[in-house]
């Protein structure tokens, strides 16, 4: 199967809070304005603390938690790490949550994740939750950047409070990148249901 291509984000950030002024690279706390050596500089911390998480995760009751894990990964890295975007983003023509509705959409992912701790027991349950989170949460999108990651480290730890394997390892399966990007950019639930029915395991 051939790789989809998807488009890249659009970002709102006339004011330059999160990028240097040649507008292709985030500020981040090592300095680095080129965009090449950015990117490998933020891959190699996230992967150091992905790693952490496996050993030590960060449980998630409510959206707090869902910062924590942002902070987490991204704090070695971004001064905003662990706090929601000032900018609206948007991905192929659809634009993500204003920032404006943020305090909405908290409230309902809050009430998302307080149902799923209280009533997801059985597998089908699990699916039918995790799917609708997934797709909430991306909707969202709380952060200027990590949202894939944190979302996806939410959903394993999720799962793993209900005594599941979830590793939605995007790069790994070509299969497994297009459930995943179709589900979330394009909001199909029953996707994401598929996704997620193909990789729980019981632990």
């Amino acid at each position: 199967m051939t790789r989809k291509n998807y488009d890249e984000y659009e970002y709102l950030d006339t004011d330059l809070i999160y990028i240097y002024p040649d507008g292709q690279t985030l500020i981040n706390k090592q300095g680095i304005k080129d965009s090449r050596d950015a990117d490998q500089n933020e891959h190699f911390h996230v992967n150091r603390r992905l790693i952490e998480l496996v050993l030590e995760p960060i449980l998630v009751n409510d959206m707090k938690d869902v910062r924590k894990i942002h902070a987490h990964l991204f704090g070695d890295i971004y001064e905003w790490a662990g706090n929601y975007r000032r900018v609206n983003i948007s991905k192929e023509g659809k634009p993500f949550m204003a920032m404006q509705s943020f305090g909405t959409g908290e409230e309902y992912l809050n009430s998302l994740l307080t149902s799923f701790l209280n009533t997801a027991n059985e597998k089908a349950d699990v699916i039918f939750h995790l799917a609708r989170i997934l797709d909430n949460l991306n909707y969202m999108h709380p952060f200027r950047e990590g949202n894939g990651r944190c979302q996806r480290e939410v959903i394993r730890v999720l799962a793993l409070s209900k005594g599941y394997q979830l590793d939605i390892k995007v790069s790994a399966d070509e299969n497994i990148y297009h459930l995943y990007m179709d589900g979330t950019v394009h909001s199909r639930i029953d996707l994401l249901e598929q996704l997620i029915d193909q990789l729980l395991i019981k632990l």
